[in-house]
């Protein structure tokens, strides 16, 4: 399995929210370069970054971090956070961003369809954060503030041209309470040919090792990281 470093960026700094909560952060590093540079150095050169004011706003504020970010050499990163438009993902593309995640923007009329005709899908990494509602996982939108009213099996029964799903339960980010094992287990069994991307509430190799046994390929792994729960050491090439 893969793991990602997660680095969640907030006025130019690494942080980490509670659970979503824009008001619920912990800064762990004023200098991302440089927790880049630690990543790399235990050999774990796949990153996950979010532009946290870009989710919240629609704005990309950090874009100069994550073009600083993308001049290290011999890393490949994956980032997501208030981009809303086929322009802004040609932008992140040329910058050198292997991946680009893409959630608001899916719920724009066309939008779909848009990504299809303009992207392969292996450029593309749907972010698909939910919460449950009635046991249901629901998927909310524009930095988990807005409830889409749409199930997440029903999104990805109509969505299937796209592989790369990172899929969060958003009660359980930064959370450190384990990440959701059963809505993992529904998608995998559902959907076997995904690649699903496990995010949120990943809290010791246990739980890593638990994922691994449900066949998930990806894990987005980042307060356990900074809390010191998971050691990098441990994380070494993949998991």
């Amino acid at each position: 399995m893969k793991i990602l470093p997660a680095i969640d960026l907030k006025n130019g700094n690494c942080v980490r929210l509670l659970k979503g909560d824009f008001n619920k952060v912990t800064e762990y590093n004023s200098d991302p370069l440089a927790q880049v540079e630690i990543f790399k150095s235990n050999d774990l050169n796949n990153l996950h970054i979010v532009d946290l004011d870009g989710a919240e706003t629609g704005n990309q504020l950090n874009r100069d971090v994550i073009k600083n970010i993308l001049e290290i050499s011999k890393i490949k990163v994956q980032v997501g956070g208030g981009i809303r438009s086929i322009q802004g993902i040609e932008k992140m593309l040329s910058l050198g961003v292997s991946r680009v995640i893409v959630g608001t923007a899916l719920f724009q009329p066309n939008f779909i369809q848009d990504l299809q005709k303009n992207f392969d899908s292996e450029q593309i990494v749907l972010a698909l954060d939910f919460k449950l509602k009635n046991n249901i996982p629901t998927i909310f939108t524009h930095g988990w503030q807005d409830n889409s009213m749409t199930a997440l099996n029903d999104f990805l029964d109509n969505c299937l041209y796209f592989k790369n799903i990172l899929a969060t339960d958003i009660s359980l980010d930064g959370a450190m309470q384990g990440p959701n094992f059963n809505v993992y287990k529904e998608i995998l069994n559902l959907y076997p040919s995904i690649n699903l991307i496990a995010s949120g509430g990943i809290r010791s190799l246990d739980d890593l090792n638990s994922l691994k046994t449900l066949n998930v390929k990806e894990a987005v792994v980042g307060k356990a990281i900074y809390e010191k729960s998971i050691f990098l050491k441990d994380l070494r090439n993949d998991y």
